[in-house]
C-alpha cells in the first residue's frame, strides 16, 4: 500500500522498547515535507530518510518529545547528518543532566538555520495542508518543572495530527502520546473537553451537538503500552479505531502492560505492535498509518495484531 501523494503518512518504526515516528506530508506543488518525532535509533531513522526509502533532503522539524534516552539516543546522529537542513527543533522544556540531552542542546545551538522553541499545549502548525497541535504538556505542567517539578514522562510532548481532503465530510484524526502518564492526561482531558449531548432531562443545560476535540481514529499509545500510560477515561474520549504500540518483544519492563491493553480493547478495534511476538509467530516492523485526508485511514502493518488479551513477557 504506497503513500500517495495526497496522503499523510505516519511512519511508527520498529526500535522495541524507544520511539522513532515519521510524518511524511501530503505533497502540495510537487513536493513533499517531512518531520521526525523522537529517535531512539539513529541508524534505522537515517536508513528509513535515506535514498532507498523516503530519500528526505530536509526537516520540517525534529521534536524530541522528553529527554529520556530512549526517545533521544539517535538524536544527535540525526542532527549531524541535517545540518543546515531542519527548520525548527521541539523540545519539551524539560532540562534534563543526562549527557546525551546536553549533546543534542550543544548541537542544536551550533546549527544557526534551526528555530528552537520550547512548546505547550495550545502551538500549532499547518504544513501540507495537515494541522499539527501540541496538546500536551500543559502550561500549568511547564510551568512547574522548575519549582514544584514533574515527572518526566508529564512533560512529554503531546502531538495531534488532523488532515481533511477538501471532499471530506470529517478529517482523519492521529494522536501520538509520547510517553504522557496520568496527570498529564488529565491536563489534556480539562483543557479539551469532550461535550456531549445528555440524555438526562432534569439537566436543564444541555449541548446541541456533541463535540470532541480529542477523538481520533488512530493512537500511538502512551509509554510503550505501560500502566502508567494509559487510562480507561483518556481512551474513551479519544475512542480511537486503531491503537500502535511501540515496545520490544522482549521488553525488560514488562510492555505493553495488561491493564494498559485491558483499558485499550475496551474502544479500540485493533491494536498493532511494532515489535512483539508471540511463541511460533514472529512478525516484526514498522508500522505505518496512511490517510488521504478522510476518516477511515488505510493502515500498513509490520508488527503483530492482537484480538485477544496478551500476557505482557
Amino acid at each position: 500500500m504506497a503513500v500517495t501523494p495526497e496522503s499523510l503518512g505516519v511512519h511508527v518504526l520498529n526500535v522495541g522498547d524507544g520511539d522513532a515516528i515519521v510524518l511524511q506530508f501530503p505533497e502540495v506543488g510537487g513536493k513533499r515535507k517531512y518531520a521526525v518525532v523522537d529517535c531512539y535509533s539513529s541508524k534505522k531513522m537515517l536508513d528509513y530518510l535515506g535514498v532507498n526509502k523516503l530519500n528526505v533532503q530536509e526537516l520540517e522539524f525534529v521534536c524530541a518529545t522528553h529527554p529520556h534516552y530512549d526517545h533521544i539516543a539517535g538524536i544527535p546522529s540525526l542532527l549531524t547528518a541535517f545540518k543546515g537542513r531542519i527548520r525548527e527543533y521541539w523540545d519539551c522544556g524539560f532540562r534534563h543532566t543526562s549527557l546525551t540531552y546536553e549533546k543534542v542542546i550543544d548541537l542544536v545551538n551550533q546549527d544557526t538555520n534551526i528555530r528552537f522553541f520550547r512548546v505547550t499545549s495550545g502551538v500549532e502548525r499547518i504544513i501540507n495542508g495537515v494541522k499539527v497541535s501540541v496538546i500536551a504538556p500543559s502550561i500549568y505542567l511547564r510551568n512547574r518543572y522548575d519549582t514544584y517539578g514533574v515527572d518526566i514522562n508529564n512533560a512529554s510532548i503531546v502531538l495531534k495530527l488532523e488532515h481533511k481532503a477538501p471532499t471530506a465530510t470529517k478529517p482523519f484524526v492521529m494522536v501520538l502520546g509520547g510517553d504522557a502518564q496520568f496527570l498529564s492526561w488529565s491536563k489534556v482531558l480539562e483543557e479539551y473537553p469532550n461535550y456531549k449531548k445528555t440524555e438526562n432531562p432534569e439537566q436543564r443545560i444541555q449541548v446541541a451537538e456533541p463535540f470532541n476535540p480529542l477523538n481520533c481514529q488512530v493512537l500511538k499509545v502512551s509509554h510503550h503500552g505501560s500502566k502508567h500510560g494509559t487510562a480507561l477515561e483518556y481512551v474513551e474520549t479519544l475512542d480511537p479505531e486503531y491503537a500502535i504500540v511501540s515496545c520490544s518483544s522482549s521488553s525488560t519492563y514488562g510492555f505493553p502492560h495488561e491493564i494498559a491493553l485491558l483499558s485499550l480493547m475496551e474502544e479500540t478495534d485493533r491494536i498493532l505492535f511494532t515489535d512483539y511476538s508471540t511463541a511460533g509467530k514472529t512478525r516484526s516492523g514498522t508500522t505505518v498509518a496512511v490517510s488521504k485526508g478522510t476518516d477511515v485511514p488505510d493502515i500498513i502493518s509490520g508488527g503483530e495484531e492482537r484480538t485477544a488479551m496478551a500476557s505482557p513477557p
